[in-house]
This record gives structure tokens, sequence and C-alpha cells, in this order.
């Protein structure tokens, strides 16, 4: 019996996460349904089946597609829709029937609405409650999941007894099953989970660079997927979600194929996928309690794949016929889903591996710790472990004494010093409830001679349970918390971000353990900011850019480093180090900051609504706009106040959203 899911603790949480979502370029690609154009008369496509229910698309007279419905069992068919709008992405389970359509949307808008249809009672009703490019709904007949395809996607659940929605936060198609939420993560290519019923997520595919999901299907219990590399390879892969510790089970090899199929379905015992084997497409089953694979024969081009009724593959011919393929007495022997991997034998937690000059990657287990090497990091085979270690021997505070939290630590170790930065990521618990501090967490570095605890970085996603960092050298490494506040901060707008940045060593307090939020900046401590929170190195000691910045002073370092990057440029020889920043200035620096790193030029937006965009100098008019265009800075109501001061509050905010758009959060 399905439970109605437990949301108590996703509120202001949600929201918040939600509010901060980054205005970064879209990450997901269009519909496949927007085509202009009519449709053949009669024209079947995207079928979906639950049980003895079957819907689909056909065109109508007009050639706009409409839902339809027949009951496998009784024969008996209609017609669910019959509006003129644009309609996408129909799904059913149970007695209920979703779809997104633009009948309250402009047809050159690129807003959707989320819709449903009761069978038992025959009523059509609008989901969404906000505006957005609402996108593959999915329902457990409890409850219904979309996204808005914002960048990295912004996840939606309304319950459909009381009707309340839900922000989830980021995620792209979420999949709903049982009251478990599984959706793609846009930041690392990989898939995660959401239990709605305790608001507990975690990763279930760790990915990154060129690896990606391309696309699963979930039941419930388990997740079937496709995975593809940046040399165009793929292949399939199982796991079930009911045993913490599961791993995926690879159902084919990683190999390049002459076409690619985009077919996947769970049944109650079995499930299927097509695949391409020595050119021609190939429809296999998989037994989900062995994971044994065994081919399926049938055409598969002959028909139209529903998906699984039980364990019965339903297929829709071209003709409107319905036929099925009986799979429940294909069990056999293999490999148990879930089943343990990752260190042999069951030793002490820890893996080895040879890198050679290409580079390669070592991982523990599941992915709880894994590093990555680019090629030139050594030049010869070079013997790598990770090896978990106790924290008991270490004390736990940074370079100031502050006490800091942590999970697990692991010593990283090589026959040969690297030659480039490799990439650490180090998983943590979900249970010690830092999803709701994740911006606050970081990879630290165990200074040994020092016996304290340095910030290194760290980059995490909405729910992917770990944190990444490039490090330079061997030794021993935590995912750790260093919680910061201040008592002039609590309450005040800027204090997430206040928090944020303190906490990875961005910025600091004053020496009376305030942050002075509203205290003007000068110069010299925003190049400080920048060069902090873009890791930036001034390079080799050296004559310092500008005629007024003594080798000696404390921003020295900071600004030749910001000046090195190009961020800034001082005025006939001088800095003006100590001069109060303008929030033009500070614009100009953003800019050039996020472009640098990026690689991107950033869009430009129109200033025409702001009263004071005359007031722009002329060398700043394009990196204000560009600024507004990505909302690094966002006025005053219609005042840009391009010549006021900036206060440390509002410096906080934009290095805050330049982290986010950076993907660096």
């Amino acid at each position: 019996m399905k439970r109605v899911p437990n949301l108590r603790g996703f509120g202001r949480a949600w929201l918040l996460a939600a509010a901060l979502a980054l205005l970064a370029a879209a990450m997901v690609p269009p519909y496949s349904a927007m085509a202009e154009g009519a449709a053949p008369e009669g024209l079947k496509t995207d079928y979906s089946v639950s049980g003895d229910h079957l819907i689909w698309f056909q065109a109508d007279g007009n050639g706009v597609k409409q839902i339809h419905y027949r009951h496998l069992t009784t024969g008996e068919e209609r017609t669910l829709t019959d509006s003129p709008s644009a309609k996408d992405a129909p799904f059913i389970s149970g007695n209920t029937v979703v779809w997104a359509d633009k009948a309250l949307q402009a047809p050159e808008s690129v807003y959707w609405d989320i819709y449903s249809y009761n069978l038992d009672t025959g009523k059509t009703e609008k989901l969404n409650k906000r505006d957005g490019e609402m996108s593959n709904p999915v329902t457990d007949g409890v409850g219904v999941v979309w996204f808005d395809r914002k960048p990295y996607g912004d996840m939606y659940y309304l319950h459909l007894a009381t009707g309340e929605e839900y922000n989830l936060g980021e995620g792209l198609f979420p999949v709903l099953a049982d009251g478990r939420v599984v959706y793609k993560n846009a930041r690392d290519g990989g898939i995660s989970m959401l239990d709605l019923r305790s608001g507990n997520r975690w990763p279930l595919v760790r990915l990154g660079g060129s690896n990606y999901v391309d696309w699963f299907v979930f039941n419930g219990s388990y997740v079937l997927w496709k995975q593809k590399n940046g040399a165009g390879e793929s292949q399939y892969a199982l796991m079930s979600v009911d045993q913490p510790s599961a791993q995926p089970v690879e159902l084919t090899p990683m190999s390049a194929k002459t076409s690619e199929y985009a077919f996947m379905a769970l049944g109650d015992s079995q499930a299927a996928f097509i695949v391409n084997e020595g050119g021609a497409a190939v429809l296999k089953g998989i037994d989900l309690a062995t994971g044994r694979v065994y081919a399926v024969e049938a055409a598969v081009g002959a028909g139209s794949i529903a998906g699984f009724s039980g364990d019965k593959l339903v297929l829709g011919a071209a003709d409107g016929s319905v036929s099925f393929i009986d799979l429940s007495g294909k069990q056999g022997g293999g490999g148990v889903p879930g089943g343990t991997s990752g260190s042999a034998g069951g030793e002490a937690a820890g893996a080895k591996a040879l890198i050679g000059p290409a580079g390669g990657e070592l991982t523990y287990g599941d992915g709880q710790a894994r590093l990555r090497f680019a090629s030139g990091t050594f030049a010869a085979d070079t013997e790598v472990r990770l090896d978990k270690v106790e924290l008991g021997p270490f004390a736990l505070a940074d370079e100031k004494g502050r006490k800091l939290q942590a999970y697990e630590a692991w010593r990283v170790s090589a026959a040969a010093p690297f030659g480039r930065n490799a990439e650490l990521t180090l998983g943590y618990s979900q249970d010690a409830g830092w999803g709701n501090v994740r911006e606050k967490l970081g990879i630290y570095a165990y200074d040994e001679d020092k016996g304290y605890w340095t910030y290194v970085g760290g980059v995490t996603g909405e729910a992917e349970g770990c944190v990444r960092a490039e490090i330079g050298r061997p030794g021993v490494y935590a995912v750790m918390l260093r919680d910061v506040s201040f008592p002039d901060a609590q309450g005040h707008w800027a204090q997430h971000a206040i928090e944020v940045l303190a906490s990875r060593g961005i910025v600091d307090g004053t020496d009376k353990g305030t942050f002075d939020p509203a205290g003007t900046l000068t110069r010299a401590q925003f190049a400080k900011l920048l060069a902090a929170a873009l890791r930036l190195e001034a390079g080799p000691s050296g004559q310092a850019p500008f005629a007024d910045v003594p080798s000696g002073a404390w921003y020295s370092e900071a600004v030749k480093a910001a000046a090195a990057a190009g961020l800034v440029e001082g005025d006939r020889g001088s800095f003006y180090p100590n001069g109060s920043l303008t929030r033009e200035q500070m614009t100009v620096m953003l800019v050039r900051a996020f472009e640098r790193q990026s690689g991107a030029s950033a869009e430009a937006a129109d200033l025409s609504g702001f009263k004071d965009a005359a007031a722009i100098s002329g060398w700043a008019h394009a990196a204000m706009s560009k600024a507004v265009g990505m909302k690094l800075i966002e006025g005053d109501g219609d005042s840009l106040s391009p010549q006021g001061t900036t206060t440390r509050a509002q410096a906080a905010v934009v290095i805050y959203r330049l982290l986010g758009r950076l993907h660096q959060l």
C-alpha cells in the first residue's frame, strides 16, 4: 500500500535553494515534441502503460496530438483531451494521467503547464501553481513530480489529495515511484534519489568530466540507465535502491554503437532495453533478482514498445493493435544487483592503482572516495593509494584554532610527485545533516608540521552527497564543516552569503568578532576577496604592478594575483588600494572574473529601465550591462547607483553569486 509522503522537512530550506538558483545557460535539450506543423492524422506516438491502462498520443483531423486511452483487458477506449493546444510527455500511473500542455500559454512562449486527468472522475486539472518551462511530469498515483527547465533544473512535487506543492530543489527529469524520486544531476552527469517520506537524499551514480547518464527509468526499487562517455561509447547498468550498500551492475560493456536507442522499461520482476549489436537493434530482457541479461525474440521495429504491464511487455502496432511479450518465465542465474564491489576480500578501506602518463581514476567502493588524474600528471606508471585513516590522532581545528566538524579522513599516497593537480572527491553521510549546509562544506588538508587543517576548496551539488576539490600533492584530506557566524549578520539579508564565504575562508570578520555588513569596502579589500574566492596566485615574487602597492602590504599578493589574472588594471600606474570601491568598479572586476574563469562572454542586458543608467561611466557600461544580465547585481528598484560605494554585505553577496555562476558552490 502506498503511503502519503512526509514533506515536513522540505519547508524553507527548499524554497531558499530555489530562490538562489543560478542563472547559467540551460543544460537540458529542448522538447522533442515541439516541432511546428500538423502531424499526420491518426499517427500514434508516446505510449505509456500502467497495469491494464494504456495511453498514447494520436493526431486528430487538424494534426493536433490528443491523449487516447485503452483498457487492455476490456478493450474500452476513450479520448481524454480535445483541445487545440500543444501537448507533451504523457504518463500514466493507476487512474491518473499527467502531461505538459500549452493551453494557457502563448504558442511562442517557452512556458508550459502540467495537467492531470482522473480516469475515474473524468476531471482535468492544471497542477502547477507558478509559471515556468514545466516539463516531463511523472506520477505514482499519490503525487506528481515535474521540473522547470531552469539552469540545473528546479523540481516540484504536488500531492494529489491535498493539492500542496513543494519545491524539491535542483534536478532534471525526476521520476517518482512509491514516494521516492530519482533524478539527473545537472552538475556531474550522475543520478540521485530523494526519499519523500524521510527527506533524505543521496547519490546513486556519481560521474563527472565527459561521463554522464544519458537516460534512465525507475520503478521504486530498481534504476536502469544508459551511461555515456566523451568518446561516444555507451553501456547499460542496473542498481537496486532497496539495499544501502548497492553497487551498479554493468549489463553491457562500454563500447561504441553504430546506433543508439532510447527505449528502457522496468516491470515487476523483469526489465527490457534495446541495444545495437552487429549493426542491428536487439531487444534484451533482464531478470531483476539476478541481473541476468537474455535475448528476447521479437522484431523490435514491428511496433512501438509502450512499457510493462506487470511482467508483460506491451507493444502498440501501427494499425492500432496491441500485443504482449510475457517475460515472467525468464528467470536465471547471475550476479545479484547491488552486490559489493570495491576493495577485494573485505580488506581495510582503501584502494590502489597504477596511473600512467595518460592519466586515470582511482575509486574506493561506490565513489565514497575518488581520485582523477589528468594526462601528464605522472611521467611513468606510478602507484597511487587511497586509504581511510582514523580521525582520532588529528586535532579538529583550523589555523585560527576554530573548531571543525569532520566526517572521514583519507590519506592520498603516490610514489612520485604530482605534475598537475588531481581532482579529489570525498563523500559524506546524509545523516550528519550536512545537506542543509552543503555550501559551507569543503575539503581540508592536514598540515602535519603545524598540527591544523587548511581549507583546500569545495564544489558540491544540491544532492550529490560529496565534495570535490583539486589537490596538488599527497597528504591527509577530509570533508569538513567550518560553521562560522557573526552576531551582527544574524537575520541580515546577506547572512547566507556571508556565512558561506566565511566558512570557505574567503571573508573574515573584524577584530571584535563582528562582520560589519554596512561597512564600506576598499579597492584592496575587494581585490583580496576576488583572489581568495577564485584561489588566484600571484606567481613568482617580483615588482608590484602598481607604484602605490608596497610589496609588504597585507593586500599586495592579492592585488598582484588579480592584476596577473587581468581583473584589475589601475589608473596611470596606480591602484589606489585604500580608495572606496564604487559599484561600477566592482562590477567591472566581477565581469572580468567571470569571463576569465568561464572562458565565455557574458550576455548583456538592456539598462534603459534604470533611471540612472546615463550616470554609468563609459568604460564601465558594457560590464554593468553584462552583470545585470547575469544577475550578479540587481540594483535597488529602478536604480543602479554606479557611483555609490560598496558595502561589505553587498560584496559578499556578489562574490557568492559569482561563485554560483561559475559552478563553484
